[in-house]
């Protein structure tokens, strides 16, 4: 991944057409771990999501399966989802390629078993955190992988330019800035 801060200068508006290379999504699998807390009084188990990978669309089949298994716990993948970008994120995206390590967002319902399930992906800080402060969804994060990371620096360079911040003026009591 690339550990210098990208140049995000603001784009240039002559043309507001996406670039028909960027791609529109990516087809995606969540891989997760379970593990057993005998250690612990209050906890039976754990998950962690380990990261976010790249799939190819005609493999892509939706719901979980068991990958790994261990005497400690097991891993599972999700398959099925799509990162999409949206042109209405794009100051999130932008805050998210700025941060010292961009994440990728990962959203789950609980399911009847207490397991996770993810229903989102997204690369939006703003997205997960409406999610984040709901009381039925859990959010968690991985390091965006550098294919990603790539696609959203790229679309971020093409579409945004931040706003120009206007120094406001200061009210001045009296005549010429004077008090009186």
């Amino acid at each position: 991944m690339n550990e210098s801060k990208p140049d995000l200068s603001p784009a240039p508006t002559s043309s507001n057409a996406p670039d028909p290379a960027l791609p529109d999504s990516f087809h995606v699998g969540v891989l997760m771990e379970r593990r057993d807390r005998p250690d612990s009084r209050w906890l039976r188990e754990s998950w962690d999501l380990l990261g976010v990978v790249l799939e190819a669309a005609s493999a892509s089949t939706e719901g979980r399966r068991c990958i790994r298994q261990s005497d400690h716990g097991e891993q599972y993948l999700w398959s099925g989802f799509r990162v999409r970008l949206h042109r209405d994120e794009l100051e999130s995206y932008y805050h998210n390629l700025l941060s010292t390590e961009p994440k990728i967002f990962v959203i789950t319902h609980t399911g009847a078993d207490g397991a996770p399930e993810p229903f989102l992906v997204s690369l939006s800080y703003d997205e997960a955190n409406a999610y984040e402060t709901g009381c039925e969804e859990m959010v968690y994060s991985a390091v965006l992988p550098p294919v990603l990371y790539s696609w959203v620096e790229q679309y971020v360079l093409e579409n945004y330019a931040p706003e120009r911040r206007i120094k406001r003026k200061r009210d001045r009591p009296g005549k010429g800035g004077e008090c009186e």
